[in-house]
């Protein structure tokens, strides 16, 4: 079969192949087989794990890590995140905190550090702290859900 070019947007089925032809792309076109069924599983299984893990971004989630505060001095805390707040919470035992929790609409930027495992957040009013995840690999997971989060309330 020849395949000559069109200006239309949508796919036509010739047999085995679908011929894509796009608008406005002169002479662009190509020819692609049929999806197999593996791959139409494997989308589907990655369509799923997208989806939950989205539904896990809005379910408030701790995390182990020590903050360093203003004075520099280096604090065990549990970082808790839900849709709306950031939670600063001392580990089971101890006392209070100064300041328990944050809005996400106070939070301005959140970003790796150089060193393995450590993130900073900046608010609002200047102010930044750093934390060091006790489980390295969460930091991604919690940038990630700070920064979904936030782009949610900022819409």
């Amino acid at each position: 079969m020849l395949a000559t070019p069109c200006h239309d947007a949508y796919p036509l089925t010739h047999g085995a192949f679908r011929v894509h032809r796009h608008l406005n792309s002169g002479t662009s076109f190509f020819l692609a087989g049929p999806k197999r069924r593996e791959d139409q599983e494997g989308e589907r299984e990655i369509e799923r794990e997208r989806k939950t893990q989205n539904e896990n971004i809005h379910k408030y989630s701790e995390y182990q890590v020590v903050k360093t505060n203003a004075q520099g001095r280096r604090q065990e805390r549990v970082l808790g995140i839900d849709p709306w707040n950031l939670h600063n919470k001392k580990p089971k035992g101890s006392g209070g905190v100064w300041r328990k929790q944050r809005s996400l609409k106070e939070v301005s930027e959140v970003h790796r550090l150089q060193n393995p495992g450590t993130f900073a957040i900046r608010f609002t009013n200047g102010t930044s702290r750093e934390y060091e995840c006790v489980d390295k690999s969460q930091v991604d997971e919690i940038i990630k859900k700070i920064t979904v989060l936030r782009s949610n309330l900022f819409g």
